[in-house]
């Protein structure tokens, strides 16, 4: 018996392609980061954890960009 040691999205299992991603939410993580430097530039110091708060509350965030924005609430919460 093979294993298949391919490693998981963590949201979704899909394959990973980068990190704990698969392409769909690292891609939703890559908008989440660059999207962040041109909220700092409009509302001035924001923090990340601040900034993905806020997008959590939009109702047009999509669906995968909520998903990240939990994994990544937990990880900071975690580095605290």
């Amino acid at each position: 018996m093979t294993r298949n040691l391919e490693t998981r999205c963590i949201l979704c299992r899909r394959k990973a392609v980068e990190r704990k991603y698969c392409e769909y939410h690292y891609e939703a993580l890559l908008s989440l980061k660059g999207h962040y430097e041109a909220w700092k530039k409009s509302y001035g110091e924001i923090s990340w954890i601040e900034y993905l708060n806020r997008l959590q509350k939009i109702s047009h965030t999509g669906k995968w960009v909520k998903q990240v924005i939990e994994i990544e609430l937990k990880n900071e919460q975690k580095k605290r």
